[in-house]
């Protein structure tokens, strides 16, 4: 199955497929190609595009809000004017009055027991109480309420959707005595739904789910309540009766205008009778907020995980552009601070330092040459060794770099690095002549990793060095030029691990 998206509204439904690369454009416009004639919809209101993915991973679908004057929202949150957000299977996008409901293919989704096909009796008229209200909260009886109590505390502690529909359902059937209770959500069709938690003979061994289509539909628009008996009449009750179902409560599930799913609870043949539908339906309706509540707070989390996941993969295509223009610089020196990052991982790792720091390590060693973007590219480039006022040049992209990083927070961390990764530990380094342990730990081990690879690759003026050769000079300048303690642990390094990562390029046409 595709991907693609189900729209409802009280003017109707509709459902589109979405197939890379196409862009799915929503908006008042007959050329949109979901053409919505509501006044509340701008002309181009929305889109929906395919984003391939990067370096051979996975594509995903977006959606952009396309300055619309009543906005887009995702999951109840709204959109910035022209922003866009990844969407996942389960999304629902709201463009008033229309909603869309995101399906992806079945092999993504991540609801405990999949969609499964309702079994019930055709769709048809029966006798069914309508309850326009229930027992509020404070009407229901004291040991109701207490149960209440811990079962809001449970759902509002539940990290997913999974566990806040399975505290439901066990609540429910602890406090209302009915056997058969679940949580369910609409499928990806008409004829399925998604089973969140359950308890009871809620479905069957052969994964088929007994409970009725008709009786979930009526109840999106508020509480029902069947009841068998003298009074109970109609095909869709007879139909209820041959699934063996004595008793049926239905709730929606419900945040505002968002529509999570029901909370479903029957009695049949053979299971107890509870003889107090309404107290059970006011209890059930009570538990329904609380469970809308906590999934509305679960979907603005995973949203606010998406923001964030968005503006650390911008802010990662920033630095990576940044780099980019350093490499264009000095085509020579291409790949050294991807080089650098992986060998000061290395010594950070082979110094049992904590994984947090190892990873800002990292990042600290792909973006220690940023300040080069300001060093002459026929400094860069030249071809034979600089001359005194030229690597004063070079000595100033330390400091070019930290005033380049400064004010951005991701970046505050690793400053010290990007300034002092040419300090030297006996005093004689650059920029400002730091000493020992005055320089950052990010520092000395910038300097370790980024003379390995100096020495390790080729240059305009001489060929690149052998890792043995390389290994002896360290050891030369351990207290001189390297910290002692990490010098040796780099030294302590696999042979293999580090030739995996040295530079290939040839020595350049002199």
């Amino acid at each position: 199955m595709p991907w693609r998206i189900v729209g409802s509204s009280v003017d109707g439904e509709l459902e589109v497929d979405l197939k890379p690369p196409t862009t799915v454009t929503i908006g008042r416009t007959p050329e949109c190609t979901i053409h919505l004639v509501q006044r509340q919809v701008s002309r181009l209101h929305a889109q929906i595009h395919w984003a391939p993915g990067s370096g051979g991973g996975d594509g995903h679908w977006r959606v952009r809000d396309c300055g619309a004057t009543f906005g887009t929202l995702l999951n109840g949150v709204k959109l910035a004017p022209q922003s866009e957000v990844r969407l996942d299977h389960g999304d629902i996008i709201e463009i008033k009055p229309w909603q869309f409901r995101v399906e992806g293919p079945l092999t993504e989704r991540t609801v405990a027991e999949g969609a499964q096909t309702l079994v019930a009796g055709p769709d048809q008229d029966g006798e069914f109480e309508a309850l326009s209200a229930v027992q509020s909260p404070a009407e229901l009886a004291q040991g109701l309420l207490v149960q209440l109590l811990v079962a809001s505390e449970e759902i509002a502690q539940a990290p997913d959707e999974v566990a806040a529909g399975q505290r439901a359902v066990e609540s429910l059937a602890s406090a209302t005595g009915f056997a058969n209770v679940a949580f369910l959500k609409a499928g990806a069709d008409s004829n399925s739904i998604e089973v969140v938690a359950h308890t009871g003979a809620i479905s069957d061994a052969s994964g088929a789910t007994h409970v009725s289509n008709s009786l979930l539909r009526r109840a999106r628009n508020g509480i029902y309540v069947h009841r068998a008996g003298p009074a109970a009449g109609g095909t869709l009750a007879a139909s209820l009766e041959s699934l063996s179902i004595r008793q049926a409560i239905c709730v929606p599930v419900e945040t505002g205008t968002i529509f999570h799913g029901w909370l479903y609870l029957d009695n049949r043949t053979g299971s107890g009778e509870v003889s107090h539908e309404l107290e059970a339906a006011g209890f059930a309706s009570a538990v329904a907020r609380l469970t809308g509540l906590s999934l509305s707070n679960i979907a603005r989390g995973k949203m606010q995980q998406r923001f964030d996941l968005e503006q650390q993969e911008m802010f990662g295509g920033t630095m990576r552009a940044l780099i980019a223009a350093i490499d264009a610089k000095d085509p020579y020196t291409r790949g050294h601070s991807d080089r650098v990052a992986e060998f000061a991982a290395l010594l950070a790792e082979e110094a049992k330092l904590a994984p947090q720091f190892v990873e800002r390590v990292r990042v600290c060693g792909l973006v220690h040459d940023i300040g080069k973007i300001g060093v002459p590219e026929e400094i860069l480039r030249k071809p034979s060794r600089l001359e005194p006022h030229e690597f004063d040049r070079i000595r100033e992209h330390p400091g070019t770099g930290a005033n380049i990083l400064k004010d951005i927070p991701q970046m505050r961390d690793v400053l010290p690095g990007v300034l002092e990764h040419h300090e030297r530990w006996d005093g004689g380094g650059y920029p400002n002549g730091l000493k020992g342990e005055s320089i950052s730990l990010l520092g000395r081990l910038l300097c370790v990793a980024d003379c390995f690879d100096a020495m390790t690759s080729a240059r305009f003026y001489r060929p690149a060095r052998s890792i043995d050769e390389v290994r002896e000079e360290i050891r030369k300048c351990l207290g001189t030029h390297f910290d002692p303690a990490l010098g040796q642990s780099f030294l302590a390094i696999k042979e293999s691990e580090l030739a995996a990562r040295i530079s290939t390029q040839l020595p350049p046409p002199r």
